[in-house]
């Protein structure tokens, strides 16, 4: 059964008129006590796949893709910090004395009355960046009068003087990463013989049971000032006086400089072993990413072949 109604409706503008028809449909009715069954359940689109529900693979395509790009990238990373590292031990392969575990090295230096000695070192690589190292100076004990020198050869006393030099320690580092000292002779107003002396720094690295140590270290002398005795004025004695002047602050420029530079040569040192870390970081981050992946491959795979065995849903792979 059903009904229609009309509605007339008249244009504002015209003298027309027109009609709009609505036809009205009764609610649908079952018919009572019947039951109906649906069809079962087809994807549009794909009618080759067997009915049952749809699984969207493009979720774990979109997961496999992050993965092999963060691979890619970890590969990438790791190669760059490794040629970095490579041309870094380049360089550093030529600096520094390589002191062996449980070893002591001493090295010895001539020094004319009246000279200056700096000295300084850094522990460039090895364990913790640290050893022993103590600097000592061997002389010959100050005489009373400048005629004992000539004595110094046929008189048993002072060749005995001569012969039984002194030893004593300039100064000590214990465990240290760097250190600097300078030293200046006693000239020959004070010895009165003027003989040289004999200054030996030694690295001790005898605390260290594997680890060898890496010391670079420098070594400059400056002799003591000589007047001309030939100079005809009083002005070229000033003159060299003030040169020597100079040269006193040029020698501690140069101290300071070595000294910045044995930093920035351990600096540099450290910066190759934390490339080496962060290398081997990215290298296992790689392994570990590569691990989870294939296992997330093989586990999906099994358990999407176990559920369309089972019939429960179909993959759809396009």
């Amino acid at each position: 059964m059903s009904t229609s109604s009309c509605t007339s409706i008249k244009a504002l503008l015209s003298p027309r008129s027109f009609s709009v028809c609505r036809r009205i449909e009764p609610p649908p009715t079952d018919p009572p006590h019947t039951h109906t069954h649906s069809p079962p359940l087809q994807v549009v689109g794909t009618p080759s796949r067997a009915p049952g529900p749809y699984f969207d693979m493009a979720p774990f395509r979109r997961t496999t893709s992050v993965s092999v790009l963060a691979l890619v990238g970890n590969v990438g990373l790791s190669l760059l910090l490794l040629l970095h590292c490579s041309s870094i031990t380049v360089k550093a392969a030529t600096y520094g004395s390589k002191i062996e575990a449980g070893e002591t090295e001493c090295y010895t230096e001539v020094l004319e009355a009246g000279g200056t000695l700096g000295f300084t070192f850094h522990v460039t690589d090895g364990g913790a960046f640290d050893i022993n190292a103590v600097m000592k100076v061997r002389f010959t004990p100050p005489v009373d009068k400048t005629m004992d020198l000539g004595r110094f050869h046929y008189n048993a006393h002072f060749a005995g003087l001569r012969d039984r030099q002194r030893e004593t320690v300039l100064n000590t580092w214990q465990r240290a990463t760097d250190g600097s000292y300078t030293y200046t002779a006693p000239p020959i107003l004070k010895t009165r013989h003027g003989l040289p002396e004999e200054v030996s720094i030694c690295f001790d690295n005898s605390f260290s049971a594997l680890t060898p140590k890496w010391v670079r270290f420098n070594i400059m002398k400056r002799d003591v000032l000589e007047v001309d005795p030939d100079a005809v004025s009083k002005v070229e004695s000033e003159m060299e006086e003030e040169l020597h002047r100079y040269g006193t602050i040029l020698f501690g420029l140069a101290q300071d400089a070595n000294a910045l530079q044995l930093v920035g040569e351990s600096d540099r040192v450290k910066l190759n072993s934390l490339a080496k870390i962060m290398a081997a970081g990215l290298l296992l981050n790689v392994m570990v990413l590569l691990t989870m992946a294939t296992y997330q491959y093989v586990s999906l795979s099994r358990f999407l072949a176990f559920q369309v065995r089972c019939g429960k849903f179909s993959v759809s792979t396009t």
